[in-house]
This record gives structure tokens, C-alpha cells and sequence, in this order.
């Protein structure tokens, strides 16, 4: 009887001090998750401006030269320069958060900060849940930036171009340069007399293109105007101008184009067997060629107004596969067609890449307790080389089995990215005391 006073206070004292130590080490573990998560989001973002730096200054050449043919300014070809990095952010965010996992956890292991950790109680699942935290907030932003910011980027390019070829037409053309249209192309040559239309002895016309001589455009934006074009399958239709002039588009995608000393010829295209002597029809009289042109149409001046997707085609947003979000791809008609196909099978690439993020910061942790004097040189790229494997397999598997839904195409790529993070998860538990004791020489 004399002990049941003593015990009952010694036991509620040993919880009170229990739940003090387990607050403190809640508290210190939160402070190193919170830590931790700074670090390699920092780590990351460098290591992704870096990737994307990269991609860019592969890019520059064929965006300015893309550019270029539209007479885009430099504005122009920046910002598209910059529309462009999103093409592979989601795959090179999964590069950047292996990477930055990677010298974080190695960090930490060499300073022996696990070691304390685990010592303390914490264990690997700790670690394993500051991991799949990084893996689930990556994961997040390349569906984001894959799904819905990577589809407007490319229409915006689009828009761009479009712009930049209005505002050519707009302010006139430039000496020496082809302008390339849907039904034609466009040359301006170099002319010394510049009140003649045609220059002697010059041909203008050649096998469907349209050569347009130069006049440097005045202040009214008037100049001359050669144009050839396909009116049927064998008639060619010639159209010339002595001053032209384009004014629009107004807000309802309308242009006018004002005509002075317009005129129009016929042409047939078709080889016309040889007519015979002229002086037999008509004695003394010249030879007539037979591929005279016949002109339809003179007038002094003339005004057509048109819109201008007539002149520069412009398709609505989502033509284009790649411009349709993930939403739209999902929602879209289950129709059994090649487009339908194509388009889930985007959709597949996309949640592969994008399903990278989950399995990036598990390769990161398994390649850090792999990681000693001997395999420290070829521990990450082999990491970064297994990630990229895996990519690589979701999307041939994607496109070998071809969903017809977006169930199927959001199955193939959930298993396998299932599949390999309980593998990595095992590997991880398994090889824990790696993990944690230091495998490289301190300094």
C-alpha cells in the first residue's frame, strides 16, 4: 500500500516527459522538413534555368529563322524564344528535382544531419515523406505548365507570326527577299527605273512563283504590284497594279486593298500545239505567239475588301493537337478516328513525362545510398539515365498500345509509375544504413 502513492506519480511524470521529447523532436523535424524543402527548391530552380538555358540557346537559331521569314521583329523573337521553353519543362523539372534530391540528401548524409535524424527516431519514412511532399508538389506544376500553360504558349506563338506577317504587308515589302503565301511566293528584285512596271527582258513569271518588283513605298504606304495566281487547273490568272495600297485590318478581321491602274490576264497553262505560219492565214501580216495573254479586265482604280484569313490563313485555336489542353483531351468526342488516336496518345506522353515528378525524388534517395568513394562519379548519371529510361518506356508503350480513351491512356502510365515506385520504395528500405552512414571521405 505504501507503493501505490509513488507509482502513480512517476507514471504520469514519464508520459508528460515522453510527450515533452516526442514535441521537441516534432518540432526539430518539422524545422528540418521545412529546411530541407527550401534547398531543393532552390537547387531545383537553378538546375531548371539551366536545362532550360540550355534548350534555348539550342532553339534560337531555328526560332530566329522561323521568325525571320515572317519579318518578325527582335521583340517578337524573344518573346517566342520564350513561348518555347515550355516545350520540355515538364521533363526538364523531373531532371532538375532528381538532381536537386540528389546533392541535398548526399549533403546532409555526409554532414551526418541523417544520422542525428535517425538516431533521434525519425527512421527513413520521415525522409520518405519530405520526399513524395517534393515528389506530389512537382508533379502538380508539370501538369500545370504541360496541361494547360504549354498549349497557349504554342498558340501564342502562332499569334506571333501572324502579327509580324500582317505588319509586313502592312508597312511593304523588302528588296531581294521571297515572301512565301499559301497559294504563291512573292519576290521583290532589284529595279533601277522605278516607274516602269516591267523591266526589259525580264521573265516574272516561273512555274507558280510571283515575282513583284520593288518600289520603295512613300508615305502613303502606295507601291506596284505584281501577282500571279492558280485560278484553275490549267489557267494561271495574272493581276498587276501601278500603285497599291493595304489598309486593315479593322476589328472584325477585315482588309482593303486599293488598286490604281489595275488590270488582269488569262493565261493557259497547257501546252498549245504549233499553230501554223501566220503568213498562210494572213498573208503579210506578223506572227502572233500563241501564248499571248488575254487581258479580262482594266480599270483605273479599284477597292476589294476582304478578310484577312483569305489572304493569310489562320486555323482557330486547338488545330493543332498540341494546342489543346489536357481538359480538352479529356473531354473530347470518343469517336474511333486517327485524330482521336493522336490525340490520346499525346495525353498519354504527357501524363508519362508529367508522372516522372513522382518517381524522380525515390531514384534521387536510392542513387544517394548507392553513392560511396568509388561510384560517386557515375552515381547520378546513372540516375538521371534510369529516369530518362523510364520515359522512354512509358511512351513506347503508349504509342504501341494505343488508348482510345482517356482512361487507358491515364492506365498504362499509373501502373507503371506504380509499379516502379514500389520498387524503389523497397530498395530504399533495404538499403537504408547506406542511406544514412557517410560514404565519402570528409574534408
Amino acid at each position: 500500500m505504501s507503493t501505490e502513492p509513488t507509482t502513480l506519480p512517476r507514471t504520469v511524470g514519464s508520459w508528460i516527459q515522453e510527450a515533452g521529447r516526442q514535441a521537441a523532436l516534432i518540432a526539430r523535424m518539422r524545422k528540418h522538413g521545412k529546411g530541407f524543402l527550401l534547398r531543393i527548391v532552390g537547387q531545383a530552380l537553378a538546375i531548371l534555368a539551366l536545362v532550360e538555358a540550355i534548350f534555348l540557346a539550342e532553339r534560337f537559331t531555328i526560332v530566329f529563322r522561323d521568325a525571320a521569314n515572317k519579318d518578325a521583329n527582335l521583340f517578337d523573337i524573344f518573346l517566342i524564344l520564350g513561348c518555347t521553353s515550355t516545350e520540355i519543362f515538364d521533363l526538364a523539372l523531373a531532371i532538375a528535382v532528381l538532381m536537386a534530391v540528389y546533392a541535398v540528401a548526399l549533403q546532409m548524409r555526409e554532414n551526418r544531419e541523417l544520422l542525428v535524424l535517425f538516431a533521434a527516431g525519425s527512421g527513413p519514412f520521415h525522409l520518405a515523406a519530405l520526399a513524395l511532399i517534393v515528389a506530389l508538389g512537382s508533379l502538380l506544376v508539370s501538369l500545370s505548365v504541360s496541361g494547360f500553360i504549354d498549349p497557349a504558349s504554342r498558340y501564342v506563338q502562332r499569334l506571333l507570326l501572324q502579327d509580324a506577317e500582317i505588319r509586313a504587308l502592312k508597312t511593304g515589302i523588302s528588296k531581294g527577299q521571297f515572301y512565301f503565301f499559301p497559294d504563291y511566293v512573292a519576290f521583290a528584285p532589284e529595279q533601277n527605273a522605278e516607274d516602269q512596271l516591267f523591266a526589259p527582258n525580264e521573265s516574272y513569271l516561273a512555274a507558280g512563283h510571283a515575282f513583284v518588283p520593288h518600289k520603295r513605298a512613300q508615305k502613303n504606304q502606295n507601291r506596284r504590284l505584281f501577282l500571279y495566281q492558280q485560278a484553275g487547273p490549267e489557267t494561271s490568272r495574272i493581276l498587276t497594279a501601278d500603285r497599291a495600297r493595304l489598309d486593315g485590318p479593322d476589328s472584325f478581321g477585315r482588309i482593303v486593298l486599293h488598286l490604281s491602274g489595275f488590270s488582269q490576264h488569262m493565261f493557259n497553262d497547257r501546252e498549245i500545239p504549233t499553230p501554223l505560219p501566220s503568213s498562210k492565214a494572213c498573208p503579210g501580216c506578223p506572227s502572233v505567239p500563241s501564248d499571248i495573254p488575254q487581258i479580262t479586265m482594266n480599270l483605273h482604280d479599284l477597292t476589294e475588301v476582304m478578310r484577312i484569313d483569305q489572304l493569310l490563313p489562320f486555323p482557330p485555336r486547338g488545330s493543332e493537337q498540341r494546342e489543346q489542353t489536357i481538359w480538352e483531351e479529356v473531354t473530347s468526342s470518343t469517336a474511333n478516328t486517327a485524330y482521336h488516336r493522336a490525340d490520346m496518345e499525346l495525353l498519354g506522353e504527357r501524363l508519362t513525362r508529367s508522372l516522372l515528378c513522382l518517381l524522380a525524388p525515390f531514384i534521387a534517395l536510392l542513387a544517394v545510398g548507392l553513392t560511396t568513394r568509388l561510384t560517386s562519379y557515375f552515381a547520378l548519371p546513372i540516375a538521371c539515365m534510369s529516369l530518362m529510361a523510364l520515359n522512354l518506356t512509358g511512351e513506347w508503350l503508349v504509342r504501341t498500345i494505343a488508348p482510345l480513351n482517356p482512361w487507358q491512356a491515364l492506365a498504362f502510365p499509373l501502373c507503371l509509375t506504380i509499379a516502379s515506385g514500389g520498387l524503389l520504395s523497397v530498395l530504399i528500405v533495404l538499403n537504408q544504413g547506406a542511406l544514412v552512414r557517410p560514404g565519402l571521405a570528409r574534408s
